[in-house]
């Protein structure tokens, strides 16, 4: 196998290339657990270089393997579908609308005449390849409930309700897409006013249970309950970095510095944020 794509298929904990369904499954699964999703690679590139850009897969490995960094929908989901196709899956990008066009990245996986979702880049609990043949598709995380169907107009849609109400959501773009497709949209994504230029992100996947971190509150997910705790100094963040999201290489006291020079706020004052903006 090329590099960096050896090194890739390692990072993930594989000694051995994964092949069919099964071998899809196990990626998938790997990639939601090693994988963090979280912006503080964002925050990072904007203290160093002062602007936004694409982040390559070099750099995405470097931040994974020395600095417990993942990345976001427009890293984790483009790069290992690359890595599917390098290992010789049929996998394609695909744009997904938010509030706007193509805001959004997931994947198109087809093996043995199946097609299968695949998303991970999302923050959510979405461990498998999900069957479009088995749709819908419902998955829980504490009062999130996670529900993959087809929408009115044909499309795939990936729904998220608390209760009865939903609260965020994509509706899938079935137009294969290069990973340069979604450069300008990646550099939107620096704006000051943009989400991940607007707070702190992390979340964590375990085999049974999940850590999400919105600026200074920790949320636990285990076995459909969850709690959570308030954070107040940098030495209570760094404890939940090491001793809960497991991320103890994490420069997280950089990225939250480089949060408040960009919002003119005291991080600890912030709130805990809007995850479904």
């Amino acid at each position: 196998m090329r590099e960096p794509y050896a090194r890739y298929l390692q990072l993930l904990g594989f000694d051995q290339t994964p092949h069919g369904v099964e071998g899809l499954r196990q990626l998938v699964r790997r990639h939601v657990i090693r994988v963090p999703f979280e912006n503080i690679s964002k925050l990072l590139l904007i203290r160093r270089e002062r602007r936004g850009r694409p982040t390559t897969l070099n750099e995405y490995l470097d931040g994974l393997e020395r600095h417990d960094l993942g990345g976001t929908c427009y890293t984790s989901n483009p790069f290992f579908a690359e890595l599917l196709r390098e290992l010789g899956y049929d996998a394609d990008l695909l744009g997904c609308d938010m509030t706007r066009v193509n805001v959004h990245t997931a994947m198109r996986v087809r093996v043995d005449g199946s097609a299968y979702h695949v998303d991970v880049g999302y923050g959510g609990p979405f461990y498998e390849p999900l069957l479009l043949t088995d749709s819908p598709h419902e998955m829980r995380q504490g009062p999130y409930r996670y529900v993959l169907d087809r929408a009115r107009d044909g499309r795939l849609a990936m729904n998220v309700f608390t209760g009865e109400e939903r609260v965020h959501g994509y509706l899938v773009n079935e137009i294969p897409r290069e990973r340069e497709f979604f450069t300008s949209i990646i550099l939107d994504s620096f704006r000051p006013a943009a989400t991940f230029m607007t707070q702190l992100c992390v979340f964590r996947y375990f085999e049974d249970h999940a850590v999400q971190l919105q600026n200074n509150v920790a949320v636990h997910y285990r076995a459909g309950e969850s709690g959570e705790t308030r954070i107040s100094s940098m030495k209570e963040i760094r404890e939940i970095f090491e001793n809960q999201l497991r991320l103890p290489r994490c420069p997280v006291e950089k990225a939250i510095k480089t949060l408040e020079q960009l919002t003119g706020q005291d991080f600890f004052a912030m709130g805990e944020g809007d995850l479904y903006v």
